[in-house]
C-alpha cells in the first residue's frame, strides 16, 4: 500500500464520514453507512503499514495553505515518522475493531448511520493529529477530536443525562484548551513558524541565550510554553483536576468509550507532550510539573475506582489512572516508557470496555445493567466475554507476563532511574497504585461474572453475537502479547528513537515488588469476593472510603465553586450587558427620538411659521452683533486688530 497517496491515511475516513453522513440525513440505505467507514479505516490501516518508518527516516508531504508576507507560512501535511506511525497504527487498529463490534451493539438504535458518520469523522480527526507535520494543524485537530467526543457522548441526545454529559466534557476540556492554544501562540512566536523542529530550535536557541522570545524572557519562556501546552493536555488526558469529565462520558455508547475515552481521543495529551518532548525536556519546572500531576493523578483515581459500583465507571476511573501512569513516566523522562504503556494499554482497556459492553448488551432489559451489584456469576452464561475480560483484567493489573506488567515496569524504572526526590516519591506512589489497580480490576470481574447471579436478568443473560465477540477475541491477543514481544530486545525503544535506544536495565527488585504489589492485589479481591458469605461489600470498611465514594470531593468543589462562579460571572456580565452597554445605546436612542419629535413639531408646513422663525433669526443675529460691538468698545475692553490700527493711524497723523 506504499503506492497509495499518503494523504488518504487522514481523509480516507473523513470522505467515508461524509458519506454516512449524506445516509444519515436521506434515512437511505443506512446499514450501508459502517461498512463505509469500516473500509475507509481498514484502508488508512493498510496505507500506515505500507510505510513503515525505517530508522530515523520518515514520510512525509505537505502542501502550503496560506502565506503571510514576507516569509510566514502555514502548511498542511502528513508526517510519519516512527512515533506518528505507532499512535496511527493504534488508533486505525482500535477504531476498526470498534466498528465492527458496535454493528451488533447498536443495532437497531435510532441515528445509526449518524453515530458511524460520527465515529468516521473521529477517526479522521484523530488521524490528521497525530501525523500533523505542524502546530497549525495538531490545534485544529485537537478541537476537532474535541467536538467529536461532545457529538458521541451525546449520541443519545434526547437522555438530559447524556447530553449534561457532553456539555460538561466539552466545557471542562474548554479549559485547558485555552492554555494550549497560549503555548502554540507562545512558541509559533518565538520561532516564527508553526513547524515542530522549529519550535525545538527555539527552545534550543532561548536555552542557549541566543534567542528572546517575545513578551517574556528566555527563562521563563522556557518554562511557561510548555505548561501551557500541557494545560491542554491535562484537559484532554483527563489529569488532576481537570478529569471530572471523563467519568460523566460513560454515558455516551460503550463502544465510544472503549475507542475514544480509553485508547484514542485521552491519550492525545500524552501524544502531544511526547511529541514535543524537546520542548517539555528543556524545563526541569515543567517535567516536574508533568511528572506530579500524573502521580497524583494516579493515585487520586485509583482509589476512586475501589469503591465504583457502575462497571463503565469501574474502566472511565482506571484510565483516569492509567493516563496518569503515562504522564509520570513522561515526567520522569521516559518517552519510550510513557508511549509503550499507551501502546499496551489502548489494547487491554479497549478490550475491557467491550467486554463490558457485551455485559451491557446481554442486561440491556435491566433497570440498571452497568450496576455490578446486579450483577454476578454470569461467567457460566457468558464464557467469551467472561475469559477476555479476566485477560484484560490481569493485562491491566500487570500479571506477570502479560503486555501490562513489561510497560508499568518500565514506567517505574523510568521514575527510578530519575534519582530526583519527587521521582522516588512518584516510584512509591506507582508501587502503591500498581497494588490498587489489581484489586480493583479483580474486584469488578469478580462481582460480575463470579459467584451466582443477583438479579433475575443475569440468570438469563447469554452471549453477545458474533459480531461482538469476535473483536473481543482479537484485542485479548495482543492484550497478552504486544508488551512482551516489544519488549525483547528493546525492540519497540529501539524503533521509537530511530536505533539509537540504550538498552534500559531491568531492575529485579523494582519487578519483584511490582509483581508482588499485583499478585497481592488480585488475591486480596479473589478471597474477599469469592465467597458468598460476604452481607456487605468489604470495600466499606477501608479507611477513606467515604472520602473515595465523594470523589474526593472535587466534583463537589467544581460544582460549588467552579459551575456556580462561571454562572455568578455570567449573571454579572449578564447585568452590565444589559444596564451598562444596553443602557447607553437605548439612551442614545431615546435621545434621538426626543429631539426627532421636538424637531418635527417646528416642520408643520405652514410658511407663516417659517417666515417668523426666519425673522427671528435675523433679530436674534441683530442682536448679537450689536452686543459683541458694544462690549469691544468698552472702557478697559480689549480692542479689535481693527479699532488698533485705526488708532494707531490717527496718532500718526
Amino acid at each position: 500500500m506504499d503506492s497509495l497517496p499518503l494523504w488518504l491515511l487522514p481523509l480516507a475516513p473523513a470522505f467515508a464520514a461524509l458519506l454516512a453522513g449524506v445516509l444519515a440525513l436521506t434515512r437511505r440505505a443506512e446499514k450501508a453507512a459502517p461498512f463505509l467507514t469500516i473500509a475507509a479505516t481498514a484502508l488508512s490501516e493498510c496505507i500506515a503499514l505500507g510505510h513503515l518508518p525505517g530508522g530515523a527516516s520518515a514520510s512525509h508531504v505537505e502542501a502550503n495553505w496560506l502565506t503571510v508576507p514576507p516569509r510566514f507560512q502555514i502548511a498542511l501535511g502528513v508526517h510519519l515518522d516512527s512515533l506518528a506511525w505507532t499512535m496511527a497504527v493504534v488508533v486505525c487498529v482500535v477504531s476498526l475493531l470498534v466498528q465492527v463490534y458496535s454493528i451488533g451493539y447498536m443495532q437497531g438504535e435510532n441515528g445509526y448511520a449518524r453515530y458511524f458518520a460520527y465515529l468516521g469523522l473521529f477517526t479522521a480527526s484523530m488521524l490528521g493529529l497525530v501525523v500533523a507535520d505542524n502546530l497549525f494543524q495538531l490545534y485544529v485537530c485537537w478541537e476537532l477530536v474535541g467536538i467529536c467526543s461532545y457529538l458521541l457522548i451525546g449520541f443519545w441526545w434526547t437522555r438530559p443525562v447524556a447530553a449534561n454529559a457532553a456539555k460538561k466534557a466539552f466545557v471542562v476540556t474548554r479549559f485547558g484548551d485555552v492554555g494550549f492554544l497560549l503555548g502554540v501562540l507562545l512558541l509559533v512566536s518565538a520561532a516564527g513558524s508553526f513547524g515542530f523542529d522549529a519550535a525545538a530550535q527555539a527552545v534550543g536557541q532561548a536555552q542557549a541565550g541566543a534567542l528572546t522570545p517575545p513578551l517574556v524572557s528566555a527563562q521563563t519562556f522556557l518554562w511557561l510554553a510548555p505548561l501551557l501546552l500541557f494545560c491542554g493536555a491535562i484537559g484532554k488526558s483527563a489529569q488532576f483536576p481537570l478529569h471530572v469529565w471523563l467519568p460523566d462520558a460513560m454515558e455516551g455508547p460503550t463502544p465510544v468509550s472503549a475507542l475514544i475515552h480509553a485508547a484514542t481521543m485521552v491519550a492525545a495529551g500524552v501524544y502531544m507532550v511526547a511529541r514535543l518532548f524537546p520542548v517539555f525536556a528543556a524545563s526541569p519546572v515543567a517535567m516536574n510539573t508533568v511528572l506530579l500531576i500524573g502521580t497524583i493523578t494516579a493515585f487520586l483515581a485509583a482509589t476512586i475506582a475501589l469503591v465504583q459500583y457502575d462497571i463503565k465507571k469501574v474502566m472511565a476511573y482506571s484510565t483516569v489512572s492509567q493516563l496518569g501512569y503515562m504522564m509520570l513516566g513522561l515526567g520522569a523522562g521516559g518517552q519510550t516508557a510513557g508511549m509503550f504503556h499507551l501502546v499496551t494499554h489502548a489494547m487491554f482497556k479497549a478490550l475491557l470496555f467491550l467486554t463490558a459492553g457485551s455485559v451491557i448488551h446481554a442486561l440491556h432489559h435491566a433497570e440498571e445493567p452497568n450496576d455490578l451489584r446486579r450483577m454476578g456469576g454470569l461467567r457460566r452464561r457468558m464464557r467469551i466475554t467472561a475469559s477476555t475480560c479476566l485477560i484484560g483484567v490481569l493485562a491491566l493489573a500487570g500479571f506477570p507476563g502479560l503486555s501490562g506488567f513489561w510497560s508499568k515496569d518500565a514506567i517505574l524504572g523510568a521514575a527510578l532511574e530519575s534519582g530526583s526526590p519527587l521521582g522516588k516519591i512518584a516510584l512509591a506512589v506507582g508501587i502503591l497504585v500498581a497494588a490498587l489497580t489489581a484489586f480493583y480490576a479483580m474486584r469488578m470481574w469478580m462481582l460480575a461474572f463470579a459467584g451466582e447471579p443477583r438479579s433475575e436478568t443475569a440468570a438469563h443473560a447469554h452471549e453477545s453475537p458474533l459480531e461482538m465477540t469476535a473483536p473481543l477475541v482479537l484485542l485479548a491477543i495482543p492484550s497478552v502479547l504486544l508488551g512482551g514481544y516489544l519488549h525483547t530486545g528493546h525492540r519497540f525503544a529501539a524503533f521509537l528513537t530511530g536505533g539509537q535506544a540504550q538498552a534500559e536495565p531491568m531492575h529485579g527488585w523494582l519487578v519483584g515488588v511490582t509483581s508482588l504489589a499485583a499478585l497481592g492485589g488480585l488475591a486480596l479481591a479473589w478471597r474477599l469476593y469469592g465467597t458468598a458469605k460476604a452481607v456487605e461489600d468489604p470495600v466499606k470498611r477501608v479507611p477513606g472510603y467515604t472520602l473515595f465514594a465523594n470523589l474526593w470531593y472535587i466534583d463537589a468543589f467544581w460544582n460549588a465553586v467552579g459551575a456556580r462562579g462561571a454562572l455568578a460571572v455570567g449573571r454579572a456580565v449578564a447585568w452590565f450587558d444589559r444596564n451598562i452597554v444596553d443602557g447607553a445605546v437605548n439612551g442614545v436612542g431615546a435621545l434621538c427620538q426626543v429631539s426627532g419629535r421636538e424637531l418635527r413639531r417646528a416642520a408643520n408646513g405652514q410658511a407663516q411659521s417659517y417666515a417668523a422663525a426666519f425673522v427671528a433669526a435675523i433679530v436674534l443675529a441683530i442682536l448679537l452683533f450689536a452686543l459683541y460691538q458694544t462690549r469691544a468698545t468698552l472702557p478697559g475692553s480689549a480692542a479689535t486688530p481693527h479699532t488698533t490700527l485705526k488708532t494707531a493711524k490717527i496718532a500718526g497723523y
